[in-house]
């Protein structure tokens, strides 16, 4: 069964259960798969989240876990980047990862109060077509009530002409608790098709065919030469 209610399709299926194998706050079968209207993406999470405020305008979405105490967020970002479409897509994971590099980390953390870079991966992928980079971080929340520790995940990509950025973060002391369910969320994120699928494009691969031999008495044919008669003196 599939319902749509302002863009948030809610499917039920073994893909679904599969999402929430790792879930830890209650045994359902069933997630939100949500579509960005704007720029086509889908992710999944878990019913039992909700979907918060927005932080910054580049923010498209950001939910929250059930339990209010362990801090658990996930959030996507995407806005337009260009800098990368000049080159073929059989170049795009270097590309990334020397533009979304430990210098370009080091700024996206600056979110995050007192934020530290404890892992670096490079290259990654983000729902398996976009190039990107990963971290790992610890940084201090402000509750309201005071501050607590948190350990997050953040993965980004250029893809096409815009860049995403998926993180997922927890209290520190909770993050093992949630980080199967944080891995299944990111690695659920689909972007919408931007390269064609072969190298070619959606051409026959013409570059493979045999070398055709045209005939020289009468050009513009495609019978062989030998059959035109040759007049003999």
């Amino acid at each position: 069964m599939r319902k749509t209610i302002l863009g948030l399709t809610i499917m039920t299926g073994i893909a679904a259960a599969t999402l929430l194998n790792a879930a830890t706050a209650r045994a359902t079968s069933d997630a939100f798969v949500w579509k960005d209207a704007k720029y086509g993406y889908t992710f999944s999470f878990p019913d039992s989240w909700g979907i918060q405020t927005k932080e910054t305008p580049d923010m498209r979405i950001r939910i929250a876990g059930p339990i209010n105490a362990d801090w658990a967020t996930c959030s996507i970002q995407v806005k337009k980047d260009g800098r990368l479409q000049i080159y073929p897509k059989r170049l795009m994971t270097q590309a990334v990862d020397d533009t979304l590099n430990q210098t370009f980390w080091r700024r996206q953390v600056g979110e995050h109060d007192n934020a530290v870079i404890r892992d670096y991966v490079a290259p990654a992928s983000l729902g398996g077509r976009g190039d990107a980079t990963a971290i790992k971080e610890t940084f201090e929340q402000n509750t309201g009530n005071g501050k607590i520790n948190m350990f997050g995940e953040q993965i980004a990509s250029i893809y096409g002409n815009m860049r995403y950025v998926a993180s997922c973060s927890a209290r520190i002391d909770q993050y093992d608790k949630y980080a199967p369910l944080f891995s299944s969320i990111l690695a659920s994120v689909q972007l919408s098709p931007r390269y064609a699928p072969f190298a070619t494009g959606y051409y026959r691969d013409f570059l493979s065919d045999g070398q055709v031999s045209l005939p020289r008495t009468k050009p513009g044919t495609i019978n062989p030469k030998s059959s035109y008669p040759v007049s003999q003196r």
